[in-house]
């Protein structure tokens, strides 16, 4: 029967420049910024061991369109890893690593194609003599590309399967900016085998008749993008098809939310706290660790009434810059103790609260900042999580008036 096997990725994001993590120690922050690297060195490292046919990019193999030369030169050395094995790499470019970007011109491994910027075209898959894949794709000439591409792609008769690369978003997504929009329903009605989907970075299977799939990026980026990254390895027959996750992950982000109940005192919190890191470092997986705690105990009152969280977490910090992997808390969180209802019936934390719902974006605050021509390289514009920031302040406005009333009340 004949089949092929080839690794879908997406979204390198090479040489993220992660920013706003210099207050790290020298070490995690140098880890950090190579993960992006690490990364793909062991997708690569995967495709040679899993034996495969090639290699699918679905965008965004750099973090801008003016890449370094530093990147560009790391993954033409991977990709040449790849020739030396056989194993052909097609790549599309993305919003992130478009064609009007400023960079030096390097020129490529035979093996690795690049789909073009003005149509979506084909590029034939070859195997012993025989053509058994046709690929199809399309490269961002700008970063701003609003049309359906995809109403663009055609189907080329002549081989066993045929696989559609698009970098794009689906209609119904609403945490990414939206580009190259498609509408699954219609992905699903065209004749293709497969959608090698790119620019979400959650992993997501939108459709298995036919497939439609995101594998999301290789390495998180920020908090916000936790759990496992990596790639699919996809086998192909002409009877089925089958997906495998294979994890790829440099350094990973996790958050771990613990209930403090049952803990009378500190020492019983703390012990866990240790034991909350080391399962995390069995993975063998470099980790960046936010903490949340919970409950009305008599050890997280301790903590909380004496302010001694900072304390707690330079001692959870101890000794992880020297240690590889590690498991680094970044932060501790603490849910407040005390009655959000109490402060709701004040008619002043109403309105607040009424001011809250109301806002929607924080983007307006922060666009003066991003263009000012000083601050915006402090800044990184995707960095910016709005739930995140405007929950932050809503929990320090709180903390602030329960602390105002307690006060009050002593009087």
């Amino acid at each position: 029967m004949r089949k092929i096997r080839f690794l879908h990725t997406a979204d390198l994001h090479i040489d993220t420049p992660f920013k706003g993590l210099g207050h790290l120690p020298e070490p995690i922050f140098h880890l950090i910024k190579e993960s992006t690297f690490r990364s793909f060195k062991r997708i690569v490292g995967l495709a040679i061991e899993k034996q495969v046919d090639f290699i699918v990019i679905s965008g965004d193999l750099y973090d801008g369109a003016n890449r370094s030369l530093k990147a560009q030169l790391f993954l033409k050395n991977q990709f040449q890893l790849l020739d030396n094995d056989g194993i052909e790499v097609y790549v599309i470019h993305g919003n992130h690593d478009h064609l009007a970007g400023e960079y030096v011109k390097l020129t490529w491994p035979d093996n690795v194609h690049f789909f073009s910027s003005k149509e979506p075209d084909m590029i034939p898959f070859e195997k012993e003599g025989e053509v058994l894949a046709h690929l199809y794709g399309y490269s961002f000439p700008k970063q701003t590309v609003t049309e359906n591409i995809s109403s663009k792609y055609k189907k080329v008769d002549g081989a066993l399967f045929h696989i559609a690369i698009l970098h794009g978003t689906s209609g119904v997504t609403t945490h990414h900016h939206t580009y190259a929009p498609f509408i699954l329903n219609e992905l699903k009605a065209r004749p293709f085998d497969y959608w090698a989907l790119g620019h979400i970075h959650k992993r997501e299977e939108l459709s298995h008749h036919p497939h439609v799939i995101y594998p999301g990026n290789i390495q998180g980026l920020n908090r916000k993008e936790s759990g496992e990254k990596g790639c699919y390895l996809v086998e192909m027959t002409e009877a089925e098809t089958t997906l495998t996750f294979l994890d790829s992950s440099a350094v990973r982000w996790e958050t771990e939310h613990l209930s403090t109940l049952h803990f009378d005192s500190v020492d019983e919190l703390i012990y866990h706290l240790h034991v909350v890191k080391e399962r995390f470092r069995a993975t063998e997986v470099n980790t960046i660790l936010s903490i949340e705690l919970s409950g009305e105990s008599p050890a997280l009152q301790s903590l909380y009434e004496n302010d001694t969280l900072d304390d707690l977490l330079d001692h959870l910090q101890e000794g992880e810059e020297t240690e590889e992997p590690f498991v680094w808390v970044d932060q501790i969180k603490v849910e407040p103790i005390y009655s959000d209802v109490e402060l709701g019936n004040s008619p002043f934390m109403k309105e607040i609260f009424t001011v809250f719902e109301e806002m929607e974006r924080v983007e307006p605050v922060l666009e003066p900042l991003l263009k000012h021509k000083k601050a915006k390289k402090f800044l990184d514009e995707g960095s910016f999580e709005d739930e995140e920031i405007l929950e932050e302040a809503k929990r320090l406005l709180i903390e602030s008036m329960a602390l105002y009333s307690e006060r009050q009340g002593d009087r």
